[in-house]
């Protein structure tokens, strides 16, 4: 089924326990500072019922039945590319598929990885992963995935965490009818507006820490489940809100501390449970899916600044400087890349495992990633560059519709004749939300830190053709049996007639 946005906001006001700013939310419909984001997210269930965006989001199930496309798993490179499209188209409308874009990603690393611990251990993941799968689809439920763990002491490994054994979610007691789970995860997004939590691991175990190999999903109102909501930037909305903090006043996905006080999740949601071997495989495969969100996330955020810088020069009356056209290049080059980097991702799926199921080319999605993270920052400071001082200093919107020193702020804050004063108030007001710490931080450390991608990055590289490449242009032996360099003609292949050494003046070849 695919479910409207009413239907939707009617689902998460289901007893939940939840936290923000020290008090409990009773509804995070009508909370101060969560319900405007909880209106973003409801953008999920838009725009599969939008004219424009149904042809992309939806498709039908096994019984003909329609369902969000985002439920399901990828199985080629057009899925991928069909999954990019909605992602962008999301980020694009406004801060779309937000509560989607975790869940999704780790949907879609379940199923890779449970048919590689079935096809190794004779495990019955697979059937789990679909039939939960299934069910998700047929409910139409808006799902997060739960990645990060507090971690504690990142000197020492899960089982050798000294004040306490919780900081990694873990297992603490089974039966036949299930598990229990103990600990918490940190930074994640949308829980407050998410049905169900897709929990896996974030790193690699040793067998030593097997109770932390742990994958499963919950209802995000199971018994036990207390859910600390990050308190917003900003709690200004309605048309205040549209103008001073015009990006964070509504997509600032609600952050979540989840802790897990002894929750019971039954074996048909269990997805992996002790299989250690396997967990540096569920977190290798979110994080190529993740990073696919991350680069059509940073696409709609790119284009943002970007055009805020065009504008502003243009506003500001220097859009002819040498200068200013140079750094509006270098923006626009960074904004393309980063997009055409995620595009070739897709293009060029891998088939990890022998799994049908495709992921993203995994060094073409860091370097999008790498690529915008990196380079975040100089973005921000070329805005802030040709946007001026004001950008710090801007008048709110109270100010200026202020009948008695709006007069004021036209004749002294206008510039180039013909930009209407508001205008440029307006996009001075988006260029210091958007350059804000909040977002200067997320775009490091969203969907992996820059650490992660150099890491995936040197493990993706071909190595051994670089080398090959290298060997060959020294005339070192060692390439000539590389695939592609050995099979190359060499150019003492080409017979040439002796050299006519009547030319004095060239030095002879040496003997």
């Amino acid at each position: 089924m695919i479910r409207t946005a009413e239907q939707y906001l009617e689902t998460i006001n289901d007893g939940r326990e939840i936290w923000c700013l020290g008090e409990k939310v009773k509804d995070v419909r009508t909370h101060p500072t969560m319900s405007s984001i909880i209106q973003t997210t409801a953008m999920d269930f838009v725009l599969p019922n939008h004219p424009n965006f149904r042809h992309l989001f939806v498709t039908q199930d096994e019984d003909g039945e329609d369902i969000n496309f985002l439920l399901t798993s990828p199985k080629s490179a057009e899925d991928l590319l069909r999954r990019r499209e909605c992602y962008i188209a999301g980020i694009r409308a406004g801060g779309g598929v937000v509560v989607h874009c975790m869940g999704s990603d780790a949907l879609a690393a379940f199923a890779v990885v449970a048919q590689l611990m079935d096809g190794k251990l004779g495990t019955n993941y697979v059937e789990r992963v679909k039939n939960y799968q299934r069910m998700l689809q047929k409910q139409d439920l808006a799902i997060t995935g739960a990645i990060t763990d507090v971690k504690g002491d990142r000197s020492l490994k899960p089982s050798q965490q000294k004040q306490h054994q919780d900081y990694y979610l873990r297992v603490v007691d089974q039966n036949k009818d299930g598990i229990v789970v103990r600990g918490a995860k940190v930074h994640i997004s949308c829980t407050p507006g998410a049905n169900e939590l897709l929990c896996l691991p974030c790193r690699t175990h040793g067998e030593a820490d097997k109770e932390y190999a742990l994958a499963f999903a919950t209802p995000a109102n199971a018994p036990g489940i207390k859910l600390l909501g990050v308190e917003p930037v900003t709690r200004t909305y309605g048309e205040e809100g549209n103008v001073d903090f015009p990006k964070s006043s509504h997509f600032q996905p609600p952050e979540c501390l989840i802790i897990f006080d002894d929750v019971f999740v039954p074996w048909e949601r269990v997805f992996m449970c002790g299989e250690w071997q396997f967990s540096r495989n569920m977190a290798y495969a979110f994080a190529s899916y993740h990073r696919l969100f991350g680069s059509c996330k940073m696409i709609g955020k790119l284009e943002i600044l970007t055009g805020a810088a065009a504008l502003m020069a243009e506003y500001n009356g220097v859009d002819r400087e040498d200068h200013i056209r140079k750094k509006l290049a270098w923006m626009a080059m960074i904004t393309e890349t980063v997009a055409l980097l995620g595009k070739a991702a897709c293009l060029d799926p891998e088939t990890e495992f022998g799994s049908d199921v495709v992921m993203p080319n995994r060094m073409a999605i860091n370097a999008s990633k790498y690529t915008f993270a990196s380079n975040f920052h100089q973005m921000c400071q070329y805005l802030q560059d040709i946007s001026g001082g004001l950008a710090a200093t801007v008048p709110s919107y109270r100010d200026w519709i202020n009948p008695e020193i709006q007069p004021y702020i036209e004749k002294y804050l206008s510039a180039r004749d013909g930009i209407p004063t508001e205008n440029r108030l307006r996009m001075l007001r988006l260029a210091k939300d958007y350059t804000s710490n909040f977002y200067q931080i997320d775009t490091i450390h969203g969907e992996g830190s820059m650490a992660a991608q150099q890491m995936f990055l040197y493990s993706s590289a071909d190595w051994g053709k670089m080398k090959a490449a290298a060997q060959r242009a020294a005339h070192v032996d060692g390439w000539q049996d590389h695939p592609i360099y050995g099979k190359l003609p060499v150019i003492e292949e080409v017979k040439m007639p002796p050299v006519d050494e009547t030319y004095a003046a060239i030095p002879k070849t040496a003997k």
